[in-house]
């Protein structure tokens, strides 16, 4: 995402699936180009950190987590689906971080 660069932004996927399937899924999608990490042991530890994990699933819920240099969230979004996903609001949001 050259946008995202420009602005000196780091993306991470994070699921709580395992990496083999992460693999699978980045392939599906010709190939992401940021990083995947699995949340899988112990399951869900860092969704559950940032209170997006569904219990009655036992996945993550599909979340925008904005993080600042210092380790504040600045913005997080839950999406119930990923056409949900306003990437306006995201930058909108990301750009507040330059201020």
């Amino acid at each position: 995402m050259p946008e995202l660069q420009e602005i000196n932004t780091q993306v991470l996927g994070i699921s709580t699936d395992p990496s083999p399937s992460q693999k699978a899924f980045s392939m599906s999608l010709g190939n992401i180009s940021y990083p995947l990490l699995s949340d899988f042991h112990p399951k869900g530890k860092i969704s559950k950190l940032y209170k997006v994990f569904n219990n009655n699933k036992g996945t993550s819920k599909r979340a925008i987590i904005i993080i600042n240099k210092n380790g504040i969230i600045k913005f997080k979004k839950i999406y119930l689906d990923v056409s949900e996903l306003d990437m306006e609001q995201i930058f909108t949001e990301l750009s507040k971080l330059k201020n």
